[in-house]
């Protein structure tokens, strides 16, 4: 496993334990399904409006069940923990306006491929500036880090590593009106998401079926309104 930098990891540590002090309304304005995305380049944050649905995500069945943190509920990625308005592509163009770096380094073989376990390809995990997430609403108006709302696979109980990959230039991005998965935030690394989980490969996702799990007793119920925050880490 390819481990972040000492400061980075340090840094990761700080804001995760500080997240939860942090209030909502430092955001300073409303997000609505009308106005979805707000970034702050002052401070290097981009917050999105979403709805979770957390008894779903844990209903999942299939080939993409409990792999999509966050999508575009414009594409085609279902069951995903949370779905926003914002297109995919508006956050890689936010992300960029905070100052983050893409990696664009995954090819989509790392998808494509992911059932030949004797391609390298699957076992790529994305590379690129690292991010904090964090996750509120109404009834719980201070922001978590979004490792605390969820359980991780028994096999890799580390914390995510959220890395912004990028992703932007598939053909798929690149064709008006083609349908494309809309994937902004995956729980493992992924060719198509904007952002993934930098310390999970998709080959862990195919080999160990103890896959990630919304904690259902700490998260409102399905079709609850949701703010989700991203602040790019030094």
């Amino acid at each position: 496993m390819r481990w972040p930098s000492l400061l980075q990891a340090a840094c990761l540590i700080v804001v995760c334990l500080l997240g939860a002090r942090v209030p909502l309304a430092q955001t300073r304005q409303a997000l609505t399904p009308e106005t979805p995305l707000v970034i702050h380049p002052e401070s290097k944050q981009v917050t999105l409006y979403g709805v979770i649905y957390p008894a779903r995500f844990n209903r999942a069945e299939g080939d993409e069940a409990r792999y999509h943190l966050l999508t575009w509920k414009g594409g085609h990625s279902k069951n995903a923990l949370i779905e926003t308005p914002v297109d995919d592509l508006a956050f890689h163009d936010a992300l960029v306006k905070i100052g983050a770096q893409p990696g664009n380094t995954l090819s989509m073989a790392a998808w494509t491929q992911r059932a030949d376990p004797d391609s390298p390809a699957p076992r790529q995990k994305a590379k690129g500036s690292h991010l904090a997430v964090f996750l509120s609403w109404q009834d719980q108006p201070e922001r978590l880090p979004v490792h605390r709302i969820l359980r991780p696979p028994p096999v890799r109980p580390q914390l995510p590593v959220w890395t912004f990959e990028g992703n932007r230039d598939r053909w798929f991005n690149r064709v008006p009106f083609a349908p494309r998965p809309g994937c902004l935030v995956c729980l493992y690394s992924c060719p198509s998401g904007k952002l993934s989980n930098g310390g999970l490969s998709i080959a862990d996702y195919m080999s160990h079926p103890g896959r990630f799990r919304a904690d259902t007793e700490s998260l409102p119920p399905d079709d609850t309104p949701v703010r989700v925050i991203f602040e790019l880490l030094p």
